[in-house]
């Protein structure tokens, strides 16, 4: 490739017929070949093209052939050659001789020269297998020139020939500070380089992002002008951060002397915590600060986020035996309050959390039970029945357990690996027993499908919590299994069964002799025509015993025709 000055009207043209060359052209010597791809109605130089040109001309060669008339067309870089050809036009309009501007890079095929078919398709593989550079590619530019020590005309220089101002140069080394994820909302939302750099600034939290992001939404749509509810926005964020950091000097010095700090509340009626001024000694005198650190392990403090003054408190003024004033009391009276007693609270929890264990000991024996009675070669035809009704039923749980994919108690009930283990939640298999269901047996079809759906009843209806509010579905499903496997209810199961049907009966007795409720508010046992569970489908009425005894049965029977042996621990609901 040979390399020659610029065409001008007193050089000479290229005179090669082959090959190609390299010459550089003013901007005026040149038009848009016939056959360059882009015709009709596409889009101009962008501003930024523009720009850059008029800063620094044209920096990457076009391609050039000669037409038929002997001028030169660029079947190459269209909008380069128009953002150069304003340029020209520009400075000639302000008196500057297009002349002394930088000529147009090009690169003439002489071979293209009445190859018009070619010429059309280079034309287009020039663009087809183009990846243009992306803002972020953009911004990590600008992030190391402004990390980069040139002199300040430079600096503006850098910024004209990306088409963006000195301002925005400068902020792209702080909005590069933003993480990817961070980079790619804020050009989502449209923020420029100010902007990011401002949001990282005040922290680059998402609860500050989303603000300023619905503050330029608001700039936006009002037609205005400048960037009026951004700047507000912003200033907002600056002042609330200025003051929670004061606050948080305030709370520190506090912490630094061994006060315990605990965060304000807005409401101190009916809260564990109080004002010294609100309270007196056991002897009803008034509370000093001095005071109550001396002889009170639950002293502490918090800062008033509007004055920053410091309140101290009682952080557990009932268990600490301290009194309310009158004017305080009255307040707490009127209010309907009563002051809740922490041992009693905590008496509450413990409680609850021995229930739960209780109620998680309970399953492990129940799925035991039901494993090795699935186990046993005959299936008794209440299970059956409890199948049927189900799959032909509309009980809320079981949709809920075909939903969630899970598999977990089914193949445990089954005696085989989890199909699902190591799986997220949305990656669970669509089909998750085919293998299984392909190389059993068909005679043990029934025992499949049954621990299909006691699996469902045991992760839904008999899940944690479910013990705190006994459903219909529950206790059908305890008596299910206590008549027709012989399974003995363990103490916290026949407390439930108790509870809900001493609900049911004190139900019947208010409406006069009525049918009971099932109890199951939140739709575990009832679907949204208010349907018992028997009505649902849910849970057939309870069998005789026909089969092994599931009291014998919690280990292994003795002649087992589990489909594979898996885990020995069943998994929790």
């Amino acid at each position: 490739m040979t390399r020659t000055k610029v065409v001008t009207e007193s050089t000479a043209e290229p005179a090669r017929t082959s090959g190609i060359e390299y010459f550089e052209f003013l901007a005026s010597q040149l038009s848009v070949d016939p056959f360059n791809h882009r015709q009709g109605n596409v889009a101009p130089p962008s501003k930024e093209l523009k720009a850059s040109v008029a800063e620094v001309g044209v920096r990457e060669a076009v391609g050039v052939r000669r037409q038929a008339d002997g001028t030169w067309g660029v079947f190459k870089g269209r909008r380069r050659l128009l953002a150069a050809q304003e340029a020209a036009e520009k400075a000639k309009a302000k008196g500057i001789d297009p002349k002394t501007l930088p000529p147009v890079p090009a690169l003439v095929h002489h071979d293209l020269t009445d190859a018009d078919d070619e010429t059309l398709l280079f034309s287009l593989l020039e663009n087809q297998f183009r990846e243009n550079a992306t803002k972020a590619d953009e911004l990590q530019v600008a992030e190391q020139l402004a990390l980069m020590d040139v002199p300040e005309a430079r600096r503006r220089r850098h910024a004209k020939v990306l088409g963006v101002s000195a301002a925005q140069l400068k902020a792209a080394k702080g909005a590069a500070q933003l993480s990817e994820a961070d980079r790619a909302s804020a050009l989502r939302a449209d923020f420029d380089w100010v902007e990011m750099d401002q949001w990282q600034q005040v922290g680059g939290g998402q609860r500050e992002f989303e603000r300023l992001r619905q503050a330029k939404q608001r700039d936006l749509r009002s037609g205005k002008a400048g960037n009026g509810e951004w700047r507000q926005t912003l200033q907002a964020i600056k002042d609330e951060q200025a003051e929670k950091k004061k606050r948080q000097a305030v709370a520190d010095k506090l912490s630094e002397a061994g006060v315990s700090v605990i965060a304000f509340p807005w409401r101190w009626v009916g809260n564990s915590a109080r004002p010294l001024t609100h309270l007196l000694t056991v002897l009803g005198k008034p509370l000093t600060a001095e005071v109550h650190a001396q002889v009170c392990p639950s002293h502490g403090a918090t800062v008033d986020p509007d004055t920053l003054e410091v309140v101290y408190v009682c952080s557990n003024w009932l268990a600490e035996g301290h009194q309310l004033t009158e004017e305080h009391a009255k307040e707490l009276e009127k209010a309907g309050l009563t002051p809740v007693d922490p041992e009693a609270e905590k008496a509450k929890a413990a409680a609850k959390r021995a229930g739960t264990a209780a109620w998680r000991s309970a399953r492990t024996v129940r799925q035991e039970a039901l494993r090795a009675a699935i186990a046993e070669k005959n299936l008794p035809e209440a299970a059956d029945a409890l199948t049927e009704r189900t799959v032909m039923g509309h009980a809320k749980w079981w949709f809920k357990s075909v939903a969630s994919g899970r598999t977990e108690v089914a193949a445990f009930l089954l005696g085989v690996p989890d199909p699902n283990e190591g799986r997220s939640q949305w990656e669970r298999a669509e089909d998750p027993f085919a293998e299984l269901i392909a190389a059993g047996p068909k005679t043990r079809r029934r025992h499949r499908m049954f621990a299909r759906v006691v699996a469902a009843i045991e992760f839904y209806v008999m899940a944690d919590k479910e013990w705190l509010e006994p459903t219909g579905d529950m206790v059908a499903y305890l008596r299910f299994l206590e008549e027709t496997f012989g399974y003995t209810l363990a103490e916290c199961e026949r407390q439930a069964v108790a509870a809900y049907e001493a609900k049911a009966a004190q139900g019947d007795k208010d409406a006069g002799g009525g049918p009971a409720d099932t109890g199951n508010e939140d739709g575990d046992g009832q679907d949204g025509d208010g349907e018992s569970a028997e009505e649902n489908g849910a849970v057939p009425q309870a069998q005789p015993v026909q089969g092994g005894a599931m009291d014998e049965a919690a280990g292994a029977p003795a002649e087992p025709e589990v489909e594979q042996l898996g885990g020995d621990v069943p998994p929790q609901g």
